[in-house]
């Protein structure tokens, strides 16, 4: 490993930054004859991963001969995370309260590469579905997790699972509706409704000036049966009637 300066007439060159200027002096005062002792000399001064960012740059504009470049080019270009994975992540988290690194590279490999053969709505399927089955489950419960879920043995069949049976779906749609704990389910979300699916929902009653009149009523009803009574609301407001149930949505 070394690092060697090409050019000292370069040091006020207006498209460098502060730290880039100082990176260079300070590899400038510490100039050894031997390259490799130029880079063991600034290891002592500065955390070269720190400065990963700038010595790159100076190497790929020539200031600089870095022999750690492609080491370090390939280590950033594996810390750039996809926003794909993020999505994905940030509903894993939200739905499992859990708090997974979507940042580190051990916690998303596997779900990378199903991401390159799989949507990321057929991806946030397999983790509803598996938190639907798995999370009252004490021994299943413990595998709701990046590696088992995102695993290449398993994915196949939790994906067609998910497909087949439907269960957990709601939560994808409710994800794409951007519905959290507590909104309330409005008619102009009709068409995300899956039928099929099973929704938690918290039914209010409503007074005639349109405030709650009862502390509210827990339930699960199919998607269908959702969008039904939504319609039956919605056909009452069109009357110029007032509407007479609120429908909050519960996430579990």
């Amino acid at each position: 490993m070394k690092i060697n300066i090409n050019s000292i007439s370069r040091l006020l060159d207006d498209k460098l930054t502060i730290a880039q200027r100082g990176l260079l002096i300070t590899i400038l005062l510490i100039k050894d004859d031997l390259p490799k002792f130029t880079l063991a000399k600034l290891k002592t001064l500065i955390k070269i991963k720190e400065y990963h960012k700038d010595l790159i740059y100076l190497h790929e504009s020539k200031y600089i001969e870095w022999s750690g470049y492609k080491a370090a080019k390939q280590q950033k270009s594996n810390e750039a995370v996809n926003p794909k994975v993020l999505e994905v992540m940030d509903f894993m988290n939200k739905l499992l309260g859990r708090n997974f690194n979507s940042k580190s590279h051990n916690t998303t490999k596997d779900l990378s590469i199903r991401l390159q053969e799989n949507s990321v709505e057929d991806v946030k399927r397999v983790i509803a579905n598996r938190y639907s089955e798995w999370k009252d489950d004490l021994k299943m419960s413990k595998h709701l997790n990046p590696t088992t879920l995102f695993r290449a043995s398993k994915f196949e069949k939790y994906l067609e699972e998910a497909n087949r049976t439907k269960i957990g779906q709601g939560f994808v749609s409710a994800d794409k509706m951007n519905l959290k704990q507590g909104d309330e389910i409005l008619f102009s979300m009709y068409n995300n409704i899956l039928d099929k699916d099973v929704y938690s929902i918290k039914t209010y009653d409503i007074g005639p000036k349109g405030n709650k009149i009862s502390s509210g009523m827990s339930s699960k009803v199919y998607g269908s049966s959702l969008k039904q009574m939504l319609k039956t609301e919605n056909n009452k407001i069109q009357r110029g009637l007032k509407k007479e149930f609120l429908y909050i949505y519960q996430e579990n």
